[in-house]
């Protein structure tokens, strides 16, 4: 009798033995399926952002494709990625050299730079490939959506925020420090039809966030500073575009803020052309996937809007 209950003892230890082992295996199994599922999908996403944009893209021999990107690129002061070519050209403030930095292209229409260049996104997806998103290389991106639209631009790749260090400027002097290249610009490519200061805004990611056409987009904002006795000309600017959006995406923009009083700059740089605008595209809470689709729509409205010109 004992022998027997003894028997089935062990039978049942056995059973739930092989039970737990079956359900841990099952379990494991999950985990690592949607782990793997997860790592493929955020690869895909990655690719599929980044795969026409040769500053970011590279194809790693006998491994999957990875993006490296933004740390070695400003390592490497935006050279080596994209075989850009340095123009070291000379100008004085306080008898100091300043090198600008943009890649050559012929016939520009667009410049592209970013007064705040340190202002960064949401980490997400990129978290295992070793890049910080921030509004310059938004703007990067942006410059190979316009040439896609046949639309040549300019993207200033100088190194502002180093400029600032040197220079002993703060955080309120960003749009002191972007003059001296938009002055630069304006002065070698006065033709040009707009000068983008692109920015990110500190907005939350409700507010910040549109879905069109079954995608995730960043909102846009765009500002004017009333400081500037000529702001009726920007403004006139920036509300063609802003009429193109609401006519196309009307989620999409979340309109034109003016600036002035204490607190603010009140000008933007916007004294020195009509043509200078300020773009806030999306908020620190989007990921490079809702900017990206944003910069696709933002680049076909800048597409309507220079043909509209003509």
């Amino acid at each position: 009798m004992r022998k027997r209950f003894k028997k089935k003892r062990k039978f049942k230890y056995k059973v739930i033995v092989y039970l737990f082992c079956v359900t841990l295996s099952i379990y494991l199994t999950t985990f690592v399926s949607n782990k793997l599922r997860l790592v493929i999908s955020n690869q895909m996403i990655i690719e599929n952002i980044f795969k026409n944009n040769n500053y970011v893209y590279k194809d790693k021999s006998n491994n999957h494709i990875t993006v490296k990107l933004y740390s070695h690129i400003k390592e490497n002061f935006f050279n080596s990625p994209v075989n850009l070519l340095k123009n070291e050209l000379k100008m004085s403030e306080k008898e100091e050299k300043i090198e600008f930095m943009y890649a050559e292209t012929s016939n520009p229409t667009i410049y592209i730079y970013n007064s705040h260049q340190g202002e960064k996104y949401s980490m997400e997806y990129l978290e295992d490939y070793n890049i910080v998103p921030d509004v310059l290389m938004a703007s990067l991106m942006l410059k190979d959506k316009l040439e896609s639209n046949n639309i040549s631009s300019i993207v200033e790749e100088s190194d502002i925020l180093k400029y600032m260090k040197d220079n002993n400027l703060d955080y309120s002097g960003s749009y002191k420090a972007s003059r001296i290249y938009l002055e630069k610009i304006l002065n070698s490519y006065p033709n040009m039809d707009l000068y983008i200061d692109l920015h990110r805004d500190a907005a939350t990611h409700k507010v910040s966030t549109t879905i069109i056409n079954d995608k995730p987009c960043a909102k846009i904002l765009f500002v004017i500073g009333l400081e500037n006795s000529n702001y009726k000309k920007n403004l006139e600017k920036v509300t063609k575009l802003n009429n193109i959006i609401l006519e196309k995406y009307p989620s999409l923009t979340r309109g034109i803020m003016k600036k002035q009083g204490y607190g603010v700059n009140g000008i933007y740089n916007q004294d020195l052309d009509e043509r200078v605008i300020l773009i806030e595209i999306g908020g620190h809470e989007n990921n490079i996937e809702e900017i990206n689709n944003t910069l696709d729509l933002i680049a076909e409205v800048i597409g309507e809007y220079l043909n509209e010109k003509k």
